[in-house]
């Protein structure tokens, strides 16, 4: 659980963000670094916010398997993984012209982003709800990048 949640720590998500939009760049799909970086920035952006408006505090330290900082709600490594590995399956589905690659991609992807979030309440550093609304809102963010690229596509 530990190595599963470190697949949604920042220093991943930077990390594999830059190998990712440096692949888009190379195969000239300006819009969609564009727009993967923007989903990125946004999605920080709300989940801080989040962060500092609702102020609620992580479950008891004592019985964590690993330590964490700052507030609970929502989980950010819920949140950005959704938006993070959902771009990334969006850009991949696209080139997939077999329906079963696309299945597959589709199933996953839903399996890592689901045990990202599950480890932070494996581990003990997040509420379920927590998770939950980092799923959700990560997932309307996700939603609406992906609807504005394909609105501007077609």
């Amino acid at each position: 659980m530990i190595f599963i949640t470190y697949l949604g720590n920042w220093q991943v998500i930077v990390g594999l963000g830059i190998i990712v939009l440096a692949i888009l760049w190379i195969q000239r799909k300006r819009q969609e670094a564009g727009f993967f970086a923007v989903a990125l920035i946004i999605g920080e952006i709300i989940k801080e916010l989040l962060k500092l408006l609702f102020h609620q505090e992580r479950p008891d330290a004592s019985s964590a398997l690993i330590q964490e900082s700052g507030y609970s709600f929502p989980s950010g490594h819920a949140f950005m993984s959704v938006i993070f590995y959902g771009m990334i399956c969006y850009f991949i589905y696209q080139a997939c012209k077999n329906k079963w690659q696309k299945i597959i991609l589709l199933i996953v992807t839903a399996i890592l982003i689901f045990l990202i979030g599950y480890s932070r309440i494996y581990l003990g550093v997040h509420w379920v709800s927590d998770v939950l609304a980092g799923w959700i809102i990560g997932g309307a963010i996700l939603a609406f990048f992906i609807i504005r690229l394909k609105n501007i596509k077609s």
